[in-house]
């Protein structure tokens, strides 16, 4: 008969007890060869005794515990815990009914936050756990609470509640349940359970659903999954309603930034293109916040779905040439619009394509934007590039640079050398044949001067021994067939070089001050004093030569391997269709190698673009901008060859004015 729970005391291990002791009155009713049949069909282990919180005596099979159904009754008048442990089981075997009615009684019975004593443990627990498999048989039997109750303690899978039961569970109970962890989300175990719930049919409650979810309201929980299949299912349905929500989660969650982008994209409205494009930023933005990447994407596709005139007038900035040319942020960015691009957008905005011919040329976004123009109507790509280079003249015969005026030679041995060299660069492609000769003997001059000051560095660096890494590469003047070297070199990339490379091939030749700590370590005593028995060392006072070499030294690599390159480059081209690419000539390796060659990162190297301007060849730096080489020059040879230093307070001062004491000006 069931518990009246009017009467029912506060305490859980009183009414647990009164079902005990009807369950064994209720195994009375049968016979003892049947209830020893029944316990042999339950496959119940138990224990022999429980002490504390532990089973004494071994675990094994019921039936080899009590050999006959007497034994099993004697035990179970005895109030044995072993014997009552399984007596709910053994009903189950004998009257499945009855078994059910005390099973669905015990999971009433509320046990959060009760404790018990030790020894009633057994009773209250393990009884809740076989009420549990018996529920588990036929839950259609159980009330919704219950089945929830099941679920949050994990004894009942989602896929193993009745359909039927489903649309009784509060939605908000489920979502409860998950963002606390107590019900595991995947596609796999949870997505039937709500796809089956009414509550989520409609878009409407969807959107209740997700705004209920932790992933909303904080930045934590169990529910991300959730979450993101709630947000899958709005987008698939077109809910505009849910845009509001997206946009939230889009700009605030970012660890929910894709998955809402993406709905926000597949929603498509203008409303909601124009949530997804909102965080977009032409100026970039913080280095260090690591998502930048993936909101510019879905915010630059949002922009040109939105439509291709509206998306070139914001961001066309992206493709100015300073921008191109000094990386960065902005030049990810453009790259990004490249990809994002299609050809109907390109056709549909002329303009474009204009954008696409200017970053045809670019080392790292010239490949995305070729391929794009391949995919163009020819006669469209064409008109475009008329119309670029009618600007370029126009803009070329407006310009009010004033030509170099006087002997160029003169004025720079007088000391204008940096007056002189911005003359230069102001020059055409084709300046008048006696302006291109002086030009050219100031690079000469200008070189010569770049020799002396390398050979007093590079003498000085030997003498405070300075760990080369190949020292015997520090510092190569040019082969004797370095002229025509340097002419092979201007067959292949279709140009005269630079006046500065130029001058720098025939005068210079290579230089590498690149170091290696290894050679340091296996011998400290070749580059300085060698320390003492126990001696306590600061080895950035003691050796300040060896750490030079972190601190960016200046390479540029020989005129033969320069010379490979291009031939490879020029087999490249023949072999490709469609529009020819620049070369962009490694000058340097990257920063990580000129440190320490052995233990180097892959990294950006340091190159110039060829066919170059007339006078000065631009050395784009790695992921930086571009700067004039012989500006580079300068200012690396101001800090003794390793233009590092002026990034870091921390430097060994006096090495450091020891070297650029002996550079000349230039």
């Amino acid at each position: 008969m069931p518990v009246d729970p009017t009467r029912a005391p506060a305490d859980p291990t009183a009414l647990i007890d009164d079902i005990n002791s009807r369950i064994v009155h209720a195994l009375g009713a049968h016979g003892p060869a049947e209830l020893h049949a029944a316990a042999a069909r339950t496959g119940v282990n138990v224990g022999e005794t429980y002490a504390g919180r532990l089973w004494t005596g071994g675990v094994r099979p019921l039936v080899q515990r009590y050999p006959t159904g007497e034994a099993f009754m004697a035990a179970l008048a005895n109030g044995s815990p072993d014997a009552l442990n399984a007596a709910i089981e053994v009903l189950a075997a004998v009257a499945p009914t009855a078994a059910m009615s005390f099973a669905l009684e015990v999971m009433r019975i509320d046990l959060d936050g009760f404790t018990f004593g030790h020894n009633r443990v057994p009773f209250e627990l393990v009884m809740r756990g076989r009420a549990e498999k018996i529920i588990k048989r036929e839950p259609s039997t159980a009330s919704p609470e219950i089945l929830l109750r099941m679920l949050r303690r994990r004894t009942l899978a989602p896929g193993e509640i009745p359909q039927g039961k489903i649309a009784d569970i509060p939605i908000a109970a489920l979502i409860a349940c998950v963002s606390a962890g107590e019900l595991r989300f995947d596609q796999v175990e949870s997505a039937g359970l709500f796809s089956e719930h009414p509550a989520l049919r409609e878009g409407a409650g969807l959107l209740d659903a997700l705004r209920r979810t932790r992933w909303f309201t904080a930045s934590d929980g169990h529910d991300g999954g959730l979450a993101q299949w709630l947000a899958h299912r709005l987008a698939a349905a077109r809910y505009t309603p849910a845009v509001p929500a997206l946009r939230e989660l889009f700009t605030r969650q970012r660890r929910f930034l894709t998955t809402a982008g993406e709905n926000l994209l597949e929603i498509g409205t203008p409303e909601a293109l124009e949530a997804a494009a909102s965080p977009l930023s032409l100026e970039g933005v913080p280095i260090n916040e690591y998502d930048r990447h993936d909101r510019q994407t879905i915010a630059i596709d949002a922009l040109l779905r939105a439509g291709a005139s509206r998306a070139f007038d914001v961001l066309a900035p992206l493709f100015e040439e300073q921008v191109l040319r000094c990386g960065g942020i902005r030049s990810e960015s453009a790259g990004t619009v490249l990809e994002k691009l299609t050809p109907a957008q390109v056709t549909a905005e002329p303009r474009w394509i204009e954008r696409c011919l200017s970053a045809a040329q670019d080392r790292e976004l010239g490949a995305t934007a070729r391929a794009l123009l391949d995919q163009l109507d020819p006669g469209l790509v064409d008109e475009a590039a008329a119309r670029a280079e009618k600007r370029k003249r126009k803009a070329a015969a407006g310009s009010t640079v004033k030509p170099p005026a006087g002997d160029l030679v003169k004025r720079y041995r007088a000391g204008e050398h940096e007056r002189v060299w911005e003359e230069l660069l102001a020059l055409e492609r084709r300046p008048p044949k006696a302006l291109a000769a002086q030009a050219e003997a100031v690079a000469m001059e200008t070189m010569e001067r770049v020799r002396c000051g390398l050979e007093a560095v590079v003498e000085r660096l030997r003498a405070e021994g300075y760990p080369f890494h190949k020292k015997a590469r520090a510092l190569v003047p040019p082969p004797h067939d370095a002229l025509g070297s340097v002419q092979r070199l201007e067959s292949l990339t279709g140009g005269r070089l630079p006046l500065s490379l130029r001058a720098f091939y025939l005068v210079v030749g290579s230089v590498d001050l690149s170091g290696s700590e290894d050679r340091f370590r296996h011998d400290p005593g070749k580059h300085g004093p060698k320390p003492k028995k126990g001696e306590i060392v600061d080895v950035a006072q003691k050796y300040p030569f060896m750490y030079l070499s972190h601190f960016d030294p200046l390479v540029v690599l020989p005129l033969e391997e320069a010379v490979a390159e291009a031939e490879m480059w020029a087999r490249r081209e023949r072999e490709r269709a469609g529009m020819k690419a620049p070369l962009h000539l490694t000058i340097s390796p990257g920063p990580s190698f000129k440190a320490n060659p052995r233990d180097a990162q892959p990294e950006p190297v340091d190159t110039v673009r060829l066919p170059g301007p007339f006078a000065d060849a631009e050395l784009r730096r790695g992921r930086g901008g571009a700067v004039p080489l012989v500006g580079h020059l300068r200012g690396t040879l101001a800090w003794g060859g390793f233009p590092g230093l002026a990034g870091t307070s921390v430097r060994p001062q006096a090495a450091l004015d020891a070297l650029a004491q002996s550079v000349a000006p230039f």
